[in-house]
């Protein structure tokens, strides 16, 4: 069967009036998908399906002013229209419209608004969600420790996930390394050639989550492996906590990072964290530095993990929303010879050398240290407390 070029002859002169009439419309849509998914999207693994509705796919058309039908007219004039043709996504509307966005921008040498569109067009129907629920049979945030323990315990830096430190790094990273591939291609491809990078594309976001599922299930199938920010011994440096114990630790730091992400830094906290050594003006700009570094963002979610797990496994105190929690958790340990307290302080150093001079100049005096140190602990301790309560 001779194959055609309906994609580049047919749809993509109406693809292209539309796009390039309505680019802000379009960009909007995207932002506000992004927004509205934010916290799961910048979350430090792939716990949820991440559902692409109808609503969805209607905003993006109604964005753009382009009628659905118009879409199928051409589609239905494709050489595997008829035939039980694989990738199913070459005959959907929605992927097609955007291969073609992604083509425009390509061809206008737009690479960031392609790039945009790539990662829009991966976390849609027929891949991310679709995807997700073939390797996970549950999703992973129902057991959050265990895929917690994966991301930080058994995942190398050659995982996208592990090197970019979210899911949407990740996603970036491979729709980066797909356009790269694939450039050319757009420039004048067949219906075959864009099945192809559809189907190319679907098996690289594949090897992505099957990658991850074979690792996280592998962990879930021997609890004893994952204990958080444990070892194999009870020596000081590692704890063991009830699996339910573990669960509603977890849902703690989850509380404590939406709270982070919906309200940033907060001036009240701040003033109850400075000390006579530490301003309080010095605090709001250091949290604020560290924040706002999307980098900071796994190592703040470990830093919360260690402050609550460490909790629960030393102490009697199970009540994270009680003031004893903050109590316990600024309680000096100084020669401390456990792993997590020491991870704590190293995560808490790199923060302050990184995004306050003032420390790189006084921490020479141990006291001064000492109190910096402690401001930062106190304010995310009373994050922790006040997001639980």
């Amino acid at each position: 069967m001779k194959v055609t070029t309906v994609a580049v002859d047919e749809l993509y002169p109406i693809v292209y009036d539309a796009i390039k009439a309505h680019t802000p419309a379009y960009k909007k849509v995207i932002q506000q998908y992004i927004e509205s998914r934010s916290k799961d999207l910048y979350d430090i693994a792939p716990f949820k399906r991440l559902p692409f509705l109808a609503d969805d796919i209607n905003a993006m058309f109604n964005a753009i002013k382009l009628d659905k039908k118009k879409v199928t007219e051409c589609l239905s004039h494709t050489y595997y229209w008829d035939m039980n043709f694989n990738p199913r996504a070459a005959k959907d509307e929605f992927t097609m419209t955007v291969m073609m966005i992604i083509r425009y921008f390509i061809m206008t040498k737009d690479s960031k608004n392609a790039e945009l569109s790539a990662i829009y067009l991966s976390f849609s129907g027929r891949f991310y969600p679709s995807i997700h629920s073939r390797k996970f049979i549950y999703p992973p945030d129902k057991y959050r420790h265990v895929m917690e323990y994966v991301v930080n315990n058994v995942l190398t830096q050659k995982f996208d996930l592990k090197r970019e430190g979210s899911l949407f790094g990740a996603m970036r990273s491979i729709c980066i390394t797909w356009l790269n591939t694939y450039n050319s291609k757009f420039m004048d491809p067949d219906d075959e050639d864009v099945a192809d990078m559809i189907q190319q594309l679907h098996g690289r976001i594949k090897s992505f989550l099957g990658n991850i599922a074979t690792q996280y299930y592998a962990v879930y199938n021997n609890k004893n492996t994952y204990m958080a920010y444990n070892s194999d011994s009870n020596d000081d440096g590692s704890f063991r906590i009830a699996d339910s114990d573990s669960l509603k630790a977890e849902r703690c730091v989850e509380n404590a990072m939406n709270w982070i992400t919906n309200h940033g830094v907060d001036q009240s906290t701040c003033v109850k964290a400075h000390d006579s050594n530490v301003k309080t003006d010095e605090i709001r700009t250091i949290i604020e530095s560290i924040q706002d570094n999307p980098d900071n963002l796994r190592e703040l979610r470990t830093l919360l993990s260690i402050m609550v797990f460490e909790c629960f496994s030393s102490s009697a105190i199970k009540d994270i929303c009680s003031i004893r929690f903050v109590t316990f958790t600024l309680a000096a340990k100084p020669n401390s010879k456990n792993k997590n307290i020491i991870k704590q302080k190293d995560i808490i150093e790199s923060w302050l050398d990184e995004n306050s001079p003032q420390y790189r100049k006084r921490k020479s005096r141990e006291a001064t240290k000492s109190s910096y140190n402690k401001s930062v602990l106190m304010y995310y301790a009373l994050v922790i407390n006040q997001s639980n309560k």
